[in-house]
């Protein structure tokens, strides 16, 4: 998070300004791959926000900025942490993904499987954490996939649910 805090971590554009020659198009959507893309406005990235935002009733952060600035304002402080530990996890998943792709050429392209990679992470991480912490970690992931199974299966996104399409 600090790499994607200080917008260091190494997309595309940021390889380009240490002389890196490969491409500069995001993986999933042919795009350019900036850190705002990625996390925010590639449509990979805008249907898992979107499923938060449908499970959650929390409105989606738009940028880096607004992710570690006021994004979270007004919500109760326990809850907001709660929220980071799942932010935390959905931007390693996607990066990890888009690693997958770029460098090992596995490609992570359903959307179901992201939040349920992502949502595997924080019931994970919720094992380091006290025993409240961790129901409402456990509970909040187990309502995401609920939530975006019930979205691709009202919607008729069974078989196609791809990221790119």
């Amino acid at each position: 998070m600090w790499f994607v805090h200080k917008q260091v971590i190494l997309t595309k554009d940021n390889l380009i300004k240490r002389n890196w020659t490969g491409p500069t198009r995001c993986s999933f959507c042919d795009r350019d791959e900036t850190i705002k893309h990625l996390f925010f406005d590639c449509p990979l990235a805008k249907v898992l926000w979107q499923t938060v935002h449908i499970a959650f009733s929390i409105n989606p952060p738009n940028s880096v900025y607004a992710l570690f600035g006021t994004w979270l304002n007004g919500i109760e402080p326990n809850l907001a942490r709660h929220i980071r530990v799942g932010v935390c996890a959905l931007l390693w998943t996607i990066w990890t993904c888009r690693n997958d792709l770029v460098f090992n050429r596995i490609s992570c392209i359903y959307f179901l499987q992201v939040i349920f990679r992502t949502t595997a992470l924080i019931r994970s991480w919720s094992l380091l954490t006290q025993t409240e912490a961790r129901e409402h970690l456990v509970t909040g992931s187990f309502r995401w996939e609920m939530v975006a199974r019930d979205i691709f299966n009202r919607f008729g996104w069974r078989a196609c649910n791809r990221v790119g399409i």
